[in-house]
């Protein structure tokens, strides 16, 4: 169900409390199964294959597939752990149509990406494949569901190819490893206590995978990949009945085994004791406490279900608002906290209460987690927060509703994909918003707080607790943390103050300004226009979504522009600025005060530049003026040394241990090795933490941002250019400016060493080397030089995987990077990595490397060419639609001074791209001169 677990979560600062409230149908019956959507066809083949089609416009031109299978790990027999998944690799490296790579292939020849567009995964219960392809010709279109066919039947299983895959899933399973999977070990047969669950975990064993015959792989597939399991999920852009078609014809034939096994829902068992986890790690950098209680599942099947599920979801979020508050003070009891609900399977369920601790806190950061949850249960709730989240999820909801016809097919098919495995409803987002208006209208507070009654269950619980294993510190016992819990309950925290301010969001308008220069680019309807102080606005109104307003703002200079001395503060100032708040409200009052409103704004620092982003409704667009305005003139002075206090003091628990991480290290002396001791690229510790100045941060902020007229706004969204132009004169125009020529980046001294260097570290329990390889320079800086820097990427990234992966399986994946920097001199940046068998790493870089010298010298294969290219005007042709890709691209167009024209002449530049500029560019970025190749090495490596 669309909204049913996740919805609200992504509207986390937007509400409103409607004029009209949605109405239920007159015949809704809250005992009855909820129906289905009307805009989604279901069918059922006779072989039992159930699909799922709906015909939808977002993205345009596309279609996104799935094959569901309802089976996955928990099938396995003791002798099968890991086929599941290593079945699902073995679905890309033939079957009866498309052998080893020509599935690839084929999907990179129409322009959409390994990973991205083509993939798959594996759970306990079920392994789904998905494709994305273009719907616009007839061929590709029967191939691709020609692909799912394969996959549900006629996969090859060539013995060949699972040996070469073996070594693929090995560097998966490997890629995973280190502290937070040592721990996972030790915790999830606790929280899976005697049940399959604990004895399945998908990545299998890897004694399995290394060693099992294709006779085994045939067992599992032909017993548990058959039609009565398996769903077919399509949404896109296309001709539904046709769809249908494909669908009828290509599944109908398959045939369900003769005597299939019965799959069979595997049970988390209930304990009446507690259980509990204690563990350290010597690469653990935090402490942290997780506790479980475990409940049945509760149905959601009903109106009555789903008005449940909705009252539950609304003590969350008023209980995790209170929490939340704690970690706002000066001396905060815990670093942060929350509590939730989650699913253990299928077959139970849990709440689940998180905290992380400082150090010297352990039993204070508990007994006050308790602490709330008691006082939350004891006492309630007040009406004021309840109609506050309320609000909220109303206008979420809302939201939803509104951009109904620009939701992403992905969305649906994730959503029809839990219709299929876990039976979950699909009412529909229409049927969904008369619901939430119909069941929150008139809730009941007490209905809401009889929630808290779960939080007092004893039995049935899990407690576990992780921390950094360091000398002479003694974990606390299983009394130590029962005796936490219980203070913690009984702790008595007084009556809860709802801090909220009457004060109006800005109580003076300010005196509105001119535009007083205007020009509209008539190609990509935006309008360009200059405040008479000196600030440029760009405009374009679009309509992809009709609930959404984008900005973007930036101003040139940043960091660089502060002393060496005063780089710490310049760092932490809009973190500081952040949480102190802004006009007369703290942060707390702030987030109340815009309850029901669609508002986020987020100030930040660069080293070359200083921006705001934010997001709004049109509905909301004047507010959402009101807060840039406060956010630029009116910091919040009052509440500055309580927001520094506060940050620093969780500043300093998050660095306190930072040298245990294996990661944290090898980052530190890849920067050492470039930057030397320069003061800009040295560690965040506590005596760097130091350096931090309350006072300096808020002059830091104020001399970057209140310059008006060296800033460009750029809006994209949903626009009304007329009442537009009225927020604009009033409060952009009417910002403070002090003249004079624009800022610019100045050149600080750190430019990365040239010539060849090595870092060589050993840190880390896991066998398991991670790999860096470093190109750096100075390079002319220009659209074009960019643009073959990406098609370089785009080529190497082809053949890495081809390579290291395909070819050898030393590695799971491979990230090839690069990019062009303009700022405060050209300078390009470029390099590849991955994680490896320790004795298999030096041969991988070398085959790395010699990937980038075979296109440096002979220059790149058509095939991989024509790829390249068609991915990126498939990008194009999709970004084109989209509000984030406008706002990206015009923000880049201003800053770097080229006509807004040019983002339409895209298409026309990539067809006309000379690959010859790629090996170019592959000769300029990636030069074996100025080459760095850092290893991080287990602990143990000689």
């Amino acid at each position: 169900m669309q909204s049913f677990i996740k919805l609200v979560s992504v509207y986390l600062l937007i509400a409103l409390s409607p004029a009209v409230w949605a109405q239920l149908p007159e015949d809704f019956d809250m005992t009855a199964p909820l129906p289905v959507d009307p805009d989604v066809r279901v069918g059922e083949l006779d072989n039992g294959l159930r699909y799922y089609i709906r015909k939808n416009g977002r993205p345009e031109n596309r279609v996104s597939l799935r094959l569901v299978v309802n089976a996955g790990s928990l099938q396995e027999d003791d002798d099968q752990r890991g086929i599941a998944h290593f079945l699902e690799h073995m679905a890309f490296n033939g079957t009866k149509h498309f052998e080893k790579l020509e599935l690839v292939n084929f999907l990179e020849g129409i322009g959409m990406r390994f990973g991205q567009h083509l993939n798959a995964s594996t759970s306990f219960d079920e392994t789904i494949y998905k494709l994305e392809v273009p719907w616009d010709d007839q061929e590709s279109i029967d191939k691709a569901f020609l692909i799912l066919e394969d996959w549900a039947t006629n996969i090859t299983f060539d013995p060949f190819e699972i040996e070469a895959e073996r070594g693929v899933v090995v560097e998966e399973w490997r890629s995973g490893q280190g502290a937070g999977q040592r721990i996972r070990d030790q915790q999830i047969p606790l929280i899976f206590y005697n049940s399959r669950y604990a004895k399945r975990l998908p990545i299998g064993s890897m004694f399995v995978v290394q060693n099992a015959p294709a006779e085994r792989f045939r067992d599992f597939y032909e017993k548990w990949y058959r039609p009565d399991l398996m769903g077919v999920i399509a949404v896109g852009d296309f001709d539904p009945d046709e769809v249908e078609r494909q669908i009828i014809t290509r599944f109908s034939r398959l045939e369900n085994p003769e005597d299939a096994p019965e799959r069979v829902e595997a049970k988390v068992p209930d304990h009446e004791e507690t259980l509990f986890s204690i563990v350290s790690d010597p690469e653990i950098t935090g402490m942290s406490a997780r506790i479980y209680l475990k409940l049945d599942p509760v149905g959601d099947q009903t109106g009555e279900d789903y008005r449940r599920h909705l009252i539950e979801r609304i003590y969350f979020s008023l209980l995790n608002k209170r929490l939340s508050e704690r970690t706002l003070e000066a001396n905060p009891p815990y670093i942060s906290a929350s509590v939730g609900a989650t699913n253990l399977g299928r077959s139970k369920r849990a709440y689940v209460m998180s905290v992380g601790l400082v150090q010297g806190k352990v039993q204070e950061g508990i007994e006050l987690l308790m602490a709330e949850v008691a006082r939350a249960s004891r006492d309630g709730f007040s009406q004021s927060e309840m109609d506050r989240v309320k609000a909220d999820m109303i206008r979420g909801m809302d939201r939803a509703y509104e951009e109904r016809e620009n939701t992403q097919s992905g969305v649906f098919a994730a959503e029809y994909t839990r219709a299929f495995t876990v039976d979950e409803p699909i009412p529909g987002i229409a049927l969904e918003r008369a619901m939430h208006h119909a069941f929150l209208k008139d809730l009941d507070l007490e209905e809401v707080n009889r929630i808290g009654d779960a939080f007092r269950q004893q039995g049935n619980r899990v407690i576990l607790f992780t921390a950094p294993e360091a000398e002479g510190y003694e974990l606390p016992s299983e009394q130590d943390l029962l005796a936490a819990l219980e203070s913690g309950k009984s702790k008595d925290l007084g009556a809860y103050v709802d801090d909220v301010s009457d004060e109006p969001l800005l109580a003076e308008i300010p005196e509105a300004g001119e535009i007083v220069e205007e020009r509209y680019h008539e190609a990509v309807g935006v309008y360009d226009w200059t405040l008479s102080n000196g600030a440029r606005v760009i405009v374009k109104p679009t309509d992809f979504k009709k609930d959404q307003v984008l900005m973007s703002a930036y101003s040139e200079g940043g960091s660089s522009l502060v002393s060496d001395d005063e780089f710490i503060p310049a760092m932490t100032a809009t973190m500081l600025l952040g949480e102190s708040g802004i006009g007369p409200f703290n942060t707390i009052q702030l987030e109340k005060k815009l309850a029901g409103k669609t508002l986020r704004l987020s100030p930040s620092i660069g080293s070359t530049s200083e921006s705001l982003s934010g997001s709004t409704s049109p509905q909301d667009l004047e507010e959402f003026f009101k807060l840039v305005y406060l956010q630029i003139t009116d910091p919040n002075e009052k509440d500055l040394a309580n927001a520094f206090e506060s940050v620093k003091f969780r500043l300093s628990e998050m660095v306190a241990n930072r040298e245990k991480s294996p990661g944290a290290v090898f980052q530190d002396a890849i920067e050492e090795a470039y930057y030397g001791d320069h003061p800009r690229h040295q560690p965040l510790d506590i005596d760097r933490l130091d350096e931090m100045e309350a006072r300096l941060s808020l002059e830091i902020f104020k001399d970057r941002f209140q310059n008006a007229g060296d800033f460009v706004f750029v809006f994209v969204g949903a626009i009304e250019v007329e009442p537009f132009r009225d927020y604009v004169r009033t409060y952009l125009a009417s910002l403070p400016t002090r003249g004079g020529p624009p800022e610019r980046a100045r050149e600080l001294g750190d430019k990365p060493k040239s010539g060849r260097l090595s870092v060589d570290i050993k840190k880390g329990l896991e066998e398991k080397t991670t790999v860096r390889v470093f190109f750096n320079g100075d390079a002319e800086w220009s659209p074009e030089n960019r643009y073959a820097l990406a098609f370089a990427r785009g080529l190497l990234n082809i053949r890495m995987r081809e390579v290291l992966r395909e070819d050898n399986g030393g590695v799971y994946g491979v990230s090839v990077f690069g990019s062009l920097g303009r700022l405060p001199e050209g300078s390009y940046s470029s390099g590849f990595g991955f994680s490896c068998d320790p004795g298999n790493a030096e041969n991988l870089v070398r085959l790395g490397l010699m990937q980038i010298i075979e296109l440096q010298e002979e220059g790149p294969r058509p095939e991989n060419v024509q790829k390249v290219r068609e991915t990126h005007l498939r990008e194009h042709e999709r970004g084109i639609k989209e509000n984030g890709f406008w706002l990206s691209n015009l923000v880049g167009m201003v800053a770097e001074d080229r006509d807004f024209e040019d983002i339409l002449n895209f298409p026309e530049r990539v067809k006309a791209f000379d690959a010859k500029a790629a090996q170019e560019a592959a000769v300029l970025y990636f030069d074996m001169r100025n080459l760095l190749v850092a290893y991080l090495r287990p602990e143990y490596t000689e």
